[in-house]
């Protein structure tokens, strides 16, 4: 059989070679070809995708009140109140920042994943975006506990693809290559970030511009004029 007709045998059907356990355990559960897999995990991480959307669309909401608490608590002089508010503003916008980062991170390992159901190159596009998946979800590990879990049950899955395609070898996920590219995927995602963060949360106005509290002020005015 040809590297050719080989591939696409791997590519469509089940793996053929199997030790007994295996194929007692696909004969109970059969596991999808190889194609269908990447196929679900592409479907699972936009479904994952649009989870992190909603998250960022309340926090952006939250934002922009805090964003209204800071300036308004300036107009009237408090500047403890504004701190305060400005101290909260600061770590929402920090978790919408790694939220944004992991959203535009996933979006880049689903594009691998869909380039290799075109192309199928698994070795090239699939091994950087587990890699970059496994990485990448760690930030939610305390701010989104159930897509943390969702993202590395898709990653294990993923790795067993990987597994399936190589048959039955272990895949090599540490090599240089694979680390570079998954590297690539989490800077060009941060970068990403970075620039939306900037075009939609507006700065974070300085606390010391807050003058006197008001009721001072006007205490003080009523004093002069009564002189």
């Amino acid at each position: 059989m040809s590297d050719l007709q080989d591939w696409s045998k791997r590519w469509n059907e089940e793996n053929a070679k199997e030790t007994i356990a295996d194929k007692i355990r696909n004969f109970v559960s059969p596991p999808p070809p190889l194609k269908k897999q990447i196929m679900m995990a592409s479907y699972r991480i936009a479904s994952q995708i649009n989870k992190l959307d909603y998250t960022l669309s309340k926090l952006q909401g939250y934002d922009r009140q805090l964003f209204e608490k800071v300036i308004n608590s300036i107009i009237e002089g408090d500047r403890n109140r504004a701190a305060m508010y400005a101290n909260e503003l600061a770590e929402v916008r920090k978790t919408s920042k790694a939220i944004m980062t992991v959203r535009y991170a996933l979006e880049k390992v689903k594009l691998r994943l869909d380039t290799t159901l075109i192309i199928g190159d698994v070795n090239a596009n699939l091994a950087p975006a587990i890699v970059a998946l496994r990485q990448v979800a760690g930030y939610l590990k305390g701010a989104m506990p159930d897509v943390f879990a969702d993202l590395m049950d898709i990653e294990e899955d993923l790795q067993m693809t990987m597994t399936q395609y190589t048959s039955g070898a272990v895949p090599l996920f540490d090599n240089e290559y694979v680390t570079d590219e998954a590297q690539k995927i989490l800077k060009e995602a941060s970068i990403v970030a970075e620039q939306r963060m900037k075009q939609e949360f507006p700065e974070i106005p300085s606390v010391e511009s807050a003058s006197t509290p008001a009721g001072t002020q006007q205490g003080s005015a009523t004093a002069a004029a009564s002189k």
